[in-house]
């Protein structure tokens, strides 16, 4: 059923209900960086070709592109969430050929009504779809509670609750995972940067946050605006040496996000090594590249069951 036309500030709008969808690239600010707009371009590419292919079977509509990004919409809640899982697989199937370049993202997926010009859409659902695409780390599909109300088919989709999140200028939000891929073990990092997963198809994935690397340099220019300020007083004299002192931490902390970036997402078990020992876990990974894990940035318990499902796969495939 067509929805009514009106008029808002002088223009033809719909206003209907959708299920909205941002897809994001992970790591994307730090690879054009290092290879360049044109590197950039030609990768960007290739993810909205890939978003675009998935959309369009399950009936959906690619609404606009914004550089490492894609905004699109569904009429129905199922179809999105297929949709999501079919994009995050389509990834996968990407990198296995592709592991030199691969592919990251994250997706965020609310519902709600919308005000649709028919190039564009407005309202708290779309505000809210973004911030949980910046929420979703790469190879995760967050979800609001909207969508999870209206999914009719509990068979087809795995939804996992993630808790109350505070979503930035958006409040407090329930939000859901959907779980597009048998996991056998799922260890998160205690900042919530990284998600370290054990799949039932022998793979060892890393899923990273978004990049922190525009927040920190907006840090570290607050920061040294403060310690330049002409403020006096003993308080405004203890914040100028504090801002000094985190202003020079932030760069090693950028090239540390950085240099974690370095370590791939997918990777075969038999590629992989991981050990629990001295209250760090070590996952060595192909290249020399090796995550360290302590007690500050996992739980161990959580550690120990993790390397015991590792050798269980291990085990079962004889590897």
């Amino acid at each position: 059923m067509e929805e009514p036309v009106r008029k808002i500030a002088g223009r033809d709008v719909n206003e209907q209900p959708l299920a909205i969808g941002f897809s994001d690239l992970r790591g994307f600010s730090s690879y054009t960086a290092k290879r360049g707009d044109r590197d950039a371009f030609r990768l960007a590419s290739r993810f909205v070709d890939l978003v675009s292919r998935n959309v369009g079977a399950v009936g959906g509509v690619v609404l606009k592109t914004y550089g490492d990004g894609v905004m699109t919409s569904y009429d129905t809640v199922n179809g999105a969430l297929r949709c999501a899982a079919a994009m995050q697989e389509a990834l996968s199937t990407y990198n296995e050929s592709h592991q030199e370049e691969p592919l990251s993202a994250g997706i965020g997926l609310s519902w709600g009504m919308v005000i649709h010009t028919g190039d564009d859409v407005f309202g708290h659902s779309v505000n809210l779809a973004k911030r949980l695409a910046d929420v979703a780390k790469g190879g995760q599909i967050i979800l609001s509670s909207s969508i999870c109300d209206r999914t009719n088919d509990q068979d087809e989709f795995c939804l996992r609750s993630l808790g109350e999140h505070e979503v930035r200028d958006l409040g407090t939000h329930q939000i859901f995972e959907l779980v597009w891929r048998e996991e056998v073990a799922n260890l998160c990092l205690a900042d919530d940067s990284l998600n370290v997963v054990l799949t039932e198809d022998d793979k060892l994935v890393l899923e990273f946050a978004k990049s922190l690397e525009q927040k920190l340099e907006k840090a570290r220019q607050r920061l040294l605006a403060e310690a330049d300020s002409e403020s006096h007083g003993a308080v405004a004299t203890l914040r100028k040496q504090v801002a000094r002192r985190l202003s020079r931490a932030l760069p090693r902390w950028m090239d540390s996000y950085q240099a974690r970036a370095g370590v791939g997402i997918e990777h075969d078990l038999n590629e992989v090594q991981a050990d629990l020992s001295r209250g760090t876990l070590t996952i060595k990974l192909p290249g020399g590249k090796k995550l360290a894990l302590d007690g500050r940035q996992i739980d161990l318990d959580q550690a120990q069951r993790f390397i015991e499902k590792l050798n269980a796969l291990r085990d079962k495939t004889g590897r």
